[in-house]
């Protein structure tokens, strides 16, 4: 019975790419150093069709049919599914200087866009139309909508070395912030960006062996945080290594986090 689910629910798709009707007017973005964007919205501006062009990325070249937020006054999200969760690919707003657009890209800062009347002219949206049918049916798009908990503990335990990095700088120690990855779902995982909660502490402490070099001293005495997501917001020390609890709905914890290691 599954794969005739399967079958069919490809089927089901298949004809919806088909009717995919697409306006008269694309547009095409430059975002400089040879980067660019087009953008073929739908007839009934519901979805549009955007692919990104020119950049060593994981989403260069791929079409995405994105679906179209509107937020009044002509501004508007384009929005895809990647890496499990929602995604804002492009930005459209509206300001005193007129319109805007900001292209969205994983482990960027973003792309400010500019109108280029030249490559609007020379795109056929029927072709952008074909590529994306083509890298639909090979699975392109749905590779990188699905979750990868791989890649995402790499990224996360990443930018918590990143900023174990600063605080052992900053307090001429070493300290290393370390995280039970088993116990943390993947709901939580693409829900939360663990190292914002996570390296709170070592971030903390960076700040104080900034202000004073007496903090530093303190700092020396340990080695580093055991981190980890429970019911109720809790710092203590425990045979030179600091034990972090931390949850999602507790606010200030930059400032609780500060108290406690001040007065331990």
């Amino acid at each position: 019975m599954k794969p005739c689910l399967a079958l069919f629910a490809l089927s089901l798709l298949s004809v919806q790419v088909s009717a995919i009707e697409l306006a008269k007017h694309p547009q095409v973005f430059d975002a400089g150093q040879g980067v660019s964007l087009a953008l073929a919205p739908s007839a009934d501006g519901k979805q549009a069709l955007v692919q990104v062009r020119g950049i060593n990325h994981p989403l260069d070249e791929v079409v995405f049919l994105t679906d179209v937020r509107e937020l009044g006054n002509e501004q508007r999200d384009y929005g895809i599914r990647l890496d499990g969760r929602d995604y804002n690919l492009l930005n459209k707003r509206r300001a005193w200087s007129g319109e805007s657009y900001q292209l969205n890209l994983p482990n960027t800062q973003g792309f400010e866009l500019s109108y280029s009347e030249d490559k609007t002219k020379a795109l056929k949206p029927k072709d952008l139309l074909a590529i994306y049918q083509k890298q639909e049916k090979d699975g392109v798009q749905a590779r990188l909508a699905a979750f990868d908990r791989k890649q995402r503990l790499a990224d996360y335990s990443a930018r918590l070395q990143e900023m174990d990095g600063e605080a052992s700088k900053a307090c001429g120690t070493p300290l290393k912030t370390q995280v039970d990855w088993s116990a943390i779902s993947d709901d939580q995982l693409i829900g939360l960006s663990v190292p914002s909660f996570c390296g709170e502490v070592v971030n903390q402490m960076a700040y104080l062996c900034g202000r004073d070099d007496r903090y530093k001293a303190e700092a020396k005495t340990l080695k580093g945080v055991d981190c980890r997501f429970g019911e109720a917001l809790k710092l203590h020390e425990k045979d030179g290594q600091l034990q972090f609890t931390t949850h999602p709905d507790e606010a200030n914890q930059g400032d609780f986090i500060n108290a406690i290691l001040r007065n331990r």
